[in-house]
């Protein structure tokens, strides 16, 4: 999905919008962390934008580009069975992994995202749900084929963090792969504000829960006139 293009006084209001957005969504974060329930933020956030996603900092309304690039090596015998996009947001992953030939299941912690995400793509084929990746639905366990975990883990700390780690391994069917994409640093490297980069230590974890790793990129991308540090890794579950 392509992003529309913006005169240069469009553009100057909606960069104005967003960082007005990103205000907002910090003080929302730590409002919510102060009253004990440090995830509640997120559903606070989409409901408060109003339907206007340049007051969501995260969304582009577009897919991103890394999970594009992994779908177009993706073989073609790979590109079917249960896809499960995690933290769907406003929805563009979920269409590209529709396209892509999956059947896809789309959840998000926010019940208005999902609802604004259906809305955007009411053609498609995709069941939207409200979930929570700390504790999703039991019948999701061993169920997909693919995950797909984009910028999710990221806006967790523990003991989040690790409880969503673990609930991604379990959702992995046997034989199914694991795609996590999202921001990085190593040891040496200082945390950043939120996001909070993942480290390849805590990726570890996934290994410890069954997963092979298949495959770990490392590599810089351009955001707001600088290079960050991304992982893109792709795990599989062994056949039993």
């Amino acid at each position: 999905m392509g992003k529309a293009r913006l005169n240069s006084a469009g553009k100057a209001d909606h960069d104005a919008r967003r960082a007005a957005g990103k205000r907002h969504a910090d003080k929302l974060r730590a409002d919510y962390l102060k009253r004990g329930d440090p995830l509640a933020w997120f559903e606070a956030c989409y409901g408060e934008a109003g339907g206007d996603a340049a007051l969501i900092p995260w969304s582009t309304m577009s897919s991103r580009q890394e999970l594009s690039e992994w779908l177009a090596g993706l073989p073609a015998e790979r590109r079917r069975g249960r896809a499960l996009d995690v933290g769907c947001g406003l929805g563009d992953n979920a269409i590209v992994l529709a396209e892509a030939g999956f059947q896809v299941t789309a959840f998000d912690i926010s019940a208005t995202a999902v609802e604004w995400a259906a809305q955007r793509f009411p053609g498609h084929e995709i069941d939207w749900q409200s979930a929570n990746l700390v504790s999703p639905p039991d019948e999701w366990r061993g169920a997909f084929d693919l995950v797909s975990e984009i910028y999710t883990l990221q806006t967790l700390r523990p003991p989040y963090r690790e409880a969503a780690i673990d609930a991604l391994a379990s959702l992995v069917r046997p034989g199914g792969t694991l795609l996590l994409i999202g921001r990085g640093r190593h040891a040496d490297e200082p945390e950043s504000p939120p996001p909070w980069p993942l480290t390849p230590d805590e990726l570890e974890r996934f290994e410890k829960l069954g997963l092979e790793r298949i495959r770990f990129e490392d590599f810089l991308a351009p955001r707001k006139g600088r290079d960050v540090r991304h992982f893109r890794v792709e795990y599989r579950r062994p056949n039993d």
